[in-house]
């Protein structure tokens, strides 16, 4: 998997000293494609929205994923004060974006955001949504909703 920053400049994990992004993409990434694929699906293009709340005192992360469609893209950027070409650049790339072999994830952690495009995956977000509906137990603590997979 590549991962491609698009925006760096306004995200730090503070006081750590491993590139976080990279491992947090790593151990997500089925739960990421599949909300990736499911937004897509649902949605059309966007791009998949994970804001991180991490527990200084223990360095426990939990996190919360969501779709963001093109639609409201600029405004969910506009919420984490990205400059507007910034804004714009990223709305061309959630725009241009392979949605069958790319994923657009937006990480936000204490109001900063970090944009990356994730390229050449080993699992294919269709695949992933695929595996996480099928072996739903694995990755969520809640009951499977009741719908649409």
């Amino acid at each position: 998997m590549t991962i491609q920053a698009i925006t760096l400049s306004y995200a730090q994990w503070h006081n750590c000293s491993i590139d976080w992004q990279s491992a947090f993409i790593r151990e997500n990434s089925m739960l990421l494609g599949q909300k990736a694929w499911q937004g897509y699906l649902a949605q059309n293009r966007g791009l998949v929205a994970c804001n991180l709340f991490v527990c200084e005192r223990t360095h426990a992360t939990n996190y919360k994923l969501c779709y963001v469609p093109l639609s409201q893209t600029s405004d969910y950027l506009k919420k984490h004060n990205l400059k507007t070409d910034s804004i714009d650049c990223l709305i061309d790339q959630v725009r241009t974006y392979r949605a069958e072999q790319e994923i657009l994830v937006a990480m936000v952690r204490q109001g900063k955001i970090n944009v990356c495009l994730l390229k050449n995956l080993a699992i294919s977000p269709a695949d992933c949504y695929r595996q996480v509906c099928n072996r739903w137990e694995e990755f969520y603590q809640e009951p499977r909703p009741v719908g649409k997979f």
